[in-house]
């Protein structure tokens, strides 16, 4: 009889526990399945509120209502965190749902190619519970390599690399700057998706700073900048005017010929380009 009201009493927990549970729900998934090493690793998190009241999630002093635990293939311990993240404030009303978007490059040490695991941990309002998501993947790989520059700035040697990758189902080429010394991987950036219509121009200027012109669409071409510290300093959406393309040294600065400004000035404007690695 009491290994009946035992089991009796375990049924009830479980379906408690699954009762609970459902009440909020949360997902999470990458804005990608590959990032090149170097760039943002931006993940979305959606919370979903099945309870009949509103879900304040906060901060404490001591505690972050968000918590990322990441792991990589071939290590059974967590990735160790560089820096601790401050989230703001989010209200998740009855019935609905709130996604945040997060760059986990400044608070990790993404040092290594290879294969990462992702579970993210929600603090409810009572300072005591939490929901945990389902375990996303991701990749950090290095790409190919298209050109490379070696330069000197701010007293240390560095790598200035145009790089191709896969990004969803498009080639698209990267920016990566890598110091020369350590090989550590300084920042990387999306410079815009690659048809294999025209040859990459590739330019450094005056500054160090790297430029790309290629062709994305066969409407389309891309025109982007990045510095020595592996940031995106400008993108640019261009159509053919007519004659040849190419970038060309004028006046000390760099600029294209052959194409005007379109009205279209995001990626994800252009038909068939669906990327995320710059935003």
């Amino acid at each position: 009889m009491k290994h009946i009201l035992s089991l009796i009493m375990m049924v009830l927990y479980l379906l408690a526990a699954g009762h609970a549970t459902a009440q909020v729900d949360v997902r999470l998934h990458p804005e990608r399945s590959e990032f090149l090493l170097g760039e943002g690793v931006v993940v979305k998190l959606k919370i979903t509120n099945h309870t009949d009241t509103a879900l304040v999630l906060d901060n404490t002093p001591d505690r972050q209502w968000l918590h990322f635990t990441l792991t990589r293939s071939g290590s059974s311990q967590p990735l160790a965190p560089k820096a601790i993240p401050s989230f703001k404030k989010i209200v998740v009303n009855p019935g609905s749902a709130h996604e945040v978007r997060v760059n986990l490059r400044p608070y990790f040490y993404f040092n290594t190619v290879g294969s990462y695991k992702i579970v993210a941990t929600v603090r409810m309002p009572d300072m005591q519970s939490t929901y945990s998501s389902n375990r996303a993947s991701f990749t950090l790989v290095n790409g190919g390599s298209v050109k490379t520059f070696a330069i000197q700035s701010g007293g240390k040697r560095l790598k200035m690399n145009v790089k191709i990758m896969r990004a969803g189902d498009k080639d698209c080429l990267f920016g990566q700057v890598v110091n020369a010394d350590s090989g550590a991987v300084v920042g990387a950036c999306y410079m815009g998706q690659y048809l294999n219509f025209m040859a990459p121009r590739v330019m450094m200027d005056r500054k160090q700073n790297l430029h790309v012109l290629c062709q994305s669409t066969p409407t389309y071409f891309t025109y982007s900048v990045m510095g020595p510290d592996g940031s995106r300093r400008s993108y640019q959406v261009l159509q053919r005017t007519g004659g040849p393309v190419d970038l060309i040294t004028a006046g000390g600065t760099i600029k294209s010929i052959g194409l005007t400004p379109a009205k279209k000035t995001r990626p994800d404007d252009l038909p068939g380009i669906r990327t995320t690695a710059d935003r």
